[in-house]
């Protein structure tokens, strides 16, 4: 079986985290820019080419736009939160700055025990995911996989995080 990792496009998120203000974006659901659809419709050519059987796909916007544009033909597909993004619990849609002086959340960003909540495996922001709780979600639809197609060559399009885990 051939797998093929396709992250989505640049959403509006990305594009604001770059030349505006930061924010933590998760699972909110947001759209791609002109730039993420472009780049979406330059792998159209390449993934006809490649004879894809399935694709799965997350069930964010930025995905399924991402989907529409590289996969614009009739294809099987399956669109799932087992590949969403890793969600940043009550931090969605924050901005970062805002949320790092709020004393509620001060330990997030100043404690040693909390404030790797955004590279450590096992630290999570509160009511969000951990990488652990996301591999474990990403191994289900792994398998998942596996059993079910084991000789097709497939496509996920999911989100850089989940990349990580993979």
């Amino acid at each position: 079986m051939t797998i093929y990792l396709v992250r989505h496009g640049e959403s509006k998120s990305n594009y604001d985290n770059k030349h505006f203000r930061s924010y933590f974006c998760g699972q909110l659901d947001v759209p791609l820019t002109d730039t993420g659809t472009k780049s979406a419709d330059d792998l159209c050519d390449y993934f006809k080419e490649k004879q894809i059987k399935h694709v799965y796909v997350s069930d964010l916007l930025r995905t399924q736009q991402t989907f529409e544009h590289i996969f614009p033909y009739d294809i099987a597909s399956t669109t799932t939160p087992l590949l969403r993004e890793r969600s940043l619990g009550v931090f969605e849609g924050e901005y970062k700055d805002e949320i790092s002086a709020n004393p509620k959340y001060e330990k997030y960003f100043n404690d040693p025990n909390f404030k790797d909540f955004r590279h450590s495996f096992s630290q999570k922001a509160p009511e969000g995911e951990s990488y652990e709780d996301v591999y474990q979600r990403v191994e289900h639809f792994m398998n998942h996989v596996v059993n079910e197609d084991t000789q097709k060559m497939i496509s996920s399009l999911l989100h850089i995080k989940l990349s990580f885990v993979v």
